[in-house]
C-alpha cells in the first residue's frame, strides 16, 4: 500500500497515542491531528470523535470516515458529506471491557451485594440463603456485536438469557425477540435487563414508566448502552415505589452527573462515570488500518454505518 494520512479530530482521544498505534504496524500511514493539518486536500481518510470546528467541507478528497467510538450518536450526520462512508469502532478490548462490565453488574444483583451494601451500611445482619441463576433470567437489549457478546457470555455462566432487538438476531441457546410487537414479551421473560443498544429515533427513551412497569416486580436495570435508552424520572419513581429493585448505570443524560442528580440520594441506583467500555489505540489499530485500505480499495467498511437505520 502507497503512503496517506489520516486525519484526526477528537477532544477526548489522543492523537499521539493513536499516532504511534498506527504507525507501529504500518510506517507508511501518518495520524495528523486537525490542528496540524495544513493541507486539507491531502487527507483521504478520518478517524474522528467529532469533526474539526468548521466541519469536513474543507477536506475534500476523503473517501471515509472512522468513528473513534462504538456509537455514532456522537455525530450528527446531517453535516458529514452526504455518501461519504462511515464506520463505527468495534475492537477486541471494547468487548472485553464491556463484557466484563455486564458480568459484574449481573452478578452484584443476582448474588445481592447491591444490597448487602445497604445492609452493611445500616449495621444489619440479614442472613438469606443464596439464590439460583434460574431464578435470574437475564435479558439482554440489543443483540449486535457488543450485545451478542454480552449475551453467550452470560449464558455461559449458567444463566437463562432471552434477548431483543428491533430486527432479529438469531443467536444459539438464546430466546430472541424482535420488534415492537415482541417487546412486552421479552420484558415478562427477564429479571436482570442489560441496555446495550444504539441510539436512535426508534430506541431512544426505551426505558420508561410503561416498559419498566412491565418487568417483573424487583427487577434490575443494567444500562451501558446510551444514557438516551432511559426515562431518569420514571426509573426514580418505580425504584422509590418499589417496583424496580435497583439499577446500575454507566451512561446517563449529562455528563458528567450534576452533584445534586437525584440518582445519588438513591442507594438502590449504583452510577458509574461511564467506565463500561474503551477503544485502545492499540487493540484498535488494526481495524482502522484495514478500513483505511478498504476506503482507498473501494470496497465496503468493517462496521458500516447504515443512515437509514442510524447506527
Amino acid at each position: 500500500m502507497g503512503a496517506g494520512k489520516i486525519l484526526f479530530s477528537s477532544d477526548i482521544d489522543d492523537p499521539v497515542a493513536w499516532g504511534a498505534a498506527v504507525r507501529a504496524l504500518r510506517p507508511d500511514l501518518e495520524v495528523v491531528d486537525w490542528r496540524a493539518a495544513a493541507e486539507p486536500e491531502a487527507f483521504e481518510f478520518a478517524l474522528l470523535w467529532k469533526p474539526p470546528p468548521g466541519g469536513l467541507g474543507p477536506y475534500r478528497n476523503l473517501k471515509a470516515i472512522q468513528s473513534l467510538g462504538a456509537g455514532i450518536n456522537q455525530l450528527d450526520l446531517s453535516t458529514l458529506p452526504p455518501g461519504l462512508p462511515l464506520a463505527r469502532l468495534i475492537d477486541p478490548h471494547l468487548t472485553e471491557t464491556m463484557v466484563d462490565y455486564a458480568v459484574t453488574a449481573v452478578y452484584r444483583h443476582f448474588r445481592g451485594f447491591d444490597r448487602f451494601e445497604r445492609q452493611g451500611r445500616e449495621r444489619r445482619w440479614a442472613h438469606e440463603e443464596p439464590p439460583t441463576k434460574a431464578d435470574f433470567p437475564v435479558g439482554v437489549m440489543g443483540l449486535g456485536v457488543l450485545g451478542g457478546a454480552v449475551a453467550q457470555r452470560i449464558r455461559a455462566l449458567g444463566f437463562p438469557v432471552t434477548g431483543w432487538s428491533r430486527s432479529r438476531h438469531p443467536i444459539d441457546g438464546i430466546e430472541v425477540f424482535a420488534g415492537r410487537e415482541e417487546l412486552p414479551a421479552f420484558l415478562a421473560s427477564a429479571r436482570g435487563f442489560v441496555c446495550v443498544l444504539a441510539l436512535t429515533e426508534h430506541t431512544a427513551g426505551i426505558l420508561n414508566r410503561e416498559t419498566m412497569g412491565a418487568m417483573r416486580p424487583g427487577s434490575c436495570i443494567i444500562n451501558m448502552g446510551r444514557g438516551g435508552h432511559l426515562v431518569e424520572g420514571d426509573l426514580a419513581a418505580l425504584v422509590r415505589a418499589g417496583h424496580i429493585a435497583g439499577a446500575t448505570l454507566d451512561v446517563l443524560s449529562q455528563e458528567p452527573v450534576p452533584a445534586d442528580h437525584p440518582f445519588y440520594d438513591l442507594p438502590e441506583i449504583l452510577v458509574t462515570p461511564h467506565v463500561a467500555g474503551g477503544i485502545a489505540p492499540r487493540s484498535a489499530a488494526p481495524i482502522v488500518i484495514e478500513n483505511f485500505d478498504r476506503a482507498m480499495a473501494g470496497t465496503p467498511l468493517l462496521n458500516l454505518v447504515d443512515p437509514a437505520r442510524g447506527y
